[in-house]
């Protein structure tokens, strides 16, 4: 086979794959936008999940690690941080589901 035609037939996915990523996010967006009232909990959630992220991002530290900048450091890091700390979260309502479930 030809690859120019492998090549072209590559192009094609990307952009059928970038229309389909794009039309999935502005549908959802004007679902939310357009039933707001229904949104508020989502919003809220994105809030929390901002608000995790910069406190994890805030308390790590900035000790370079190897081949990286300070900066990248501290992204890590708090990458990191949120990532056992949601996990911890996930735990905890596990834990707090199943003992629930014995006081009913």
């Amino acid at each position: 086979m030809n690859e120019g035609v492998i090549n072209i037939a590559m192009y094609v996915t990307y952009g059928l794959l970038a229309i389909a990523a794009l039309s999935a996010i502005i549908f959802s967006l004007v679902h939310m936008f357009g039933n707001i009232r229904k949104a508020v909990p989502t919003f809220i959630g994105i809030g929390i999940l901002l608000a995790i992220i910069l406190v994890s991002y805030a308390t790590a530290t900035s000790e370079p690690y190897e081949n990286a900048t300070p900066t990248v450091s501290q992204w890590v890091g708090g990458g990191i941080n949120t990532t056992f700390f949601l996990i911890g979260l996930g735990l905890l309502s596990a834990i707090f589901t199943e003992v629930s479930k014995y006081f009913r």
